[in-house]
């Protein structure tokens, strides 16, 4: 999709964004909980955003509209991951740990079924090392990133009571359209389907967890990915460099589901030439790609070496970069450890959520939430046009350790990418992939 540059005047006329030492919407100063009555870090998963309205259209981001949004993603982002906080355990649970990973669902786990004599323990479980594209990532280390997806129990129901996780269960489906759960809140209360995908790398030695979200894991390489031709179980302590949160909510248009993403701070740093979110109109937006960061960086990044601006930035390593049997992982053919990757973000964080950033990581100080950062929540803003392909807010989001090579491509939308995803029927998907490979029966 090709877009025309419009005049700056003109784009004055389409869209208005706030200015002002602070950006924050006056609803995000009392948001730490989903329960307006508490002003304090809580547990409880967002399954809907009320505060927003789905009677207007919406092309760009701006501070009123984006806060409520951005609002969610940090609760959500919180709820799930509340063990870190070393607050008091809730009642009411939304750890991501107890949602199931999406191959023990689908009958393909491949971790589990070569590997599940080294299990014990391992609260990361995947056979996934390539990105969704088929592309390997390799951090400054010399290892691979791994990715790990999971289900929540509403969105697992829902397949496993229409057997969707099976071919003959979705023949049988036929043409009847996909509609995962929508989450509410209130007297009708229901729990939102919710997918999660997170991107981990190898920690290195003397690396501070307190930095990283940390957990054990279980990585299996087939044989044909591996230097010598046999195949891997490997137990490693990983840390969280990024993940995705994609809530199917009732209200605000979120009837198409939710996008949310976050890394950890020091993943990758923002390129010299990042366009601004709003910034979407030119016949062509990286004709020269992602170069260099912004300004002097720190060494501390996991997919940038500051020490190796001569290498090309955002391009995948060669497919013929195998898994050896020790560390560093990642070898060329001739035994050498392959280079990571020079990962630079192409888009920026909009302003608004950087300052949403700030307040949240406040709050959570101390923790290891702290050092995440929400990247941007996508969501549904207008009806499709020729402009706005599908009426995504933002129009585009990638995050830097999952779609690392998509950022300055037409296909790098979360909303857009996945409004093509069908059943292995052909059938409509309700945005989600997740069926395209179920079980043979």
């Amino acid at each position: 999709m090709k877009f025309r540059v419009l005049s700056t005047s003109f784009l004055i006329l389409l869209y208005s964004v706030a200015h002002g030492a602070d950006l924050r919407h006056p609803s995000s100063l009392n948001s730490f909980c989903v329960d307006p009555a508490r002003d304090a870090l809580c547990a409880e998963f967002p399954d809907d955003q009320t505060d927003f309205s789905d009677k207007f259209v919406y092309m760009f981001i701006n501070v009123e509209t984006q806060t409520p949004f951005d609002i969610f993603s940090w609760q959500a982002f919180t709820a799930m991951n509340w063990r870190e906080t070393n607050l008091p355990e809730p009642e009411r649970n939304a750890d991501w740990q107890g949602y199931s990973r999406r191959p023990e669902v689908f009958g393909n786990d491949l971790a589990m079924m070569h590997c599940s004599a080294h299990a014990a323990g391992a609260e990361v479980t995947t056979a996934s090392i390539v990105q969704s594209d088929g592309l390997q990532l390799i951090d400054q280390n010399g290892n691979f990133v791994v990715f790990e997806t999971r289900i929540n129990p509403a969105a697992e129901a829902y397949v496993l009571d229409g057997l969707l996780h099976s071919s003959s269960g979705q023949e049988e489906w036929g043409n009847k359209p996909v509609s995962f759960p929508q989450g509410r809140i209130g007297k009708e209360a229901t729990p939102a389907s919710v997918l999660l995908k997170t991107a981990w790398f190898i920690l290195p030695d003397g690396v501070d967890e307190a930095g990283y979200i940390v957990k054990d894991g279980l990585i299996y390489v087939p044989a044909e990915q591996t230097a010598n031709g046999e195949a891997l179980c490997l137990r490693e302590r990983l840390g969280m460099l990024g993940m995705h949160i994609v809530a199917r909510i009732h209200s605000g248009n979120g009837d198409e589901w939710l996008w949310t993403t976050f890394e950890h701070n020091a993943t990758a740093p923002t390129a010299v030439n990042a366009r601004r979110v709003n910034a979407i109109f030119a016949n062509d937006l990286f004709p020269e790609g992602c170069t260099g960061p912004q300004g002097p960086q720190p060494s501390s990044f996991a997919l940038y070496n500051p020490d190796r601006a001569d290498l090309a930035t955002n391009q995948p390593p060669d497919r013929a970069v195998l898994w050896a049997p020790d560390k560093p992982y990642a070898r060329l053919a001739s035994g050498k450890v392959a280079s990571g990757t020079q990962v630079v973000r192409c888009w920026e964080v909009f302003e608004g959520t950087r300052e949403m950033n700030e307040l949240w990581q406040g709050e959570l100080r101390d923790t290891p939430l702290s050092h995440y950062q929400l990247i941007s929540t996508q969501w549904r803003g207008a009806d499709k046009s020729p402009m706005f392909e599908h009426g995504e807010v933002p129009r585009f989001l990638t995050n830097t350790t999952m779609e690392t090579y998509l950022q300055f491509a037409d296909e790098g939308t979360c909303l857009g990418c996945h409004a093509d995803a069908t059943t292995t029927t052909g059938e409509d998907a309700n945005f989600t992939f997740l069926l395209r490979a179920p079980r043979p029966q």
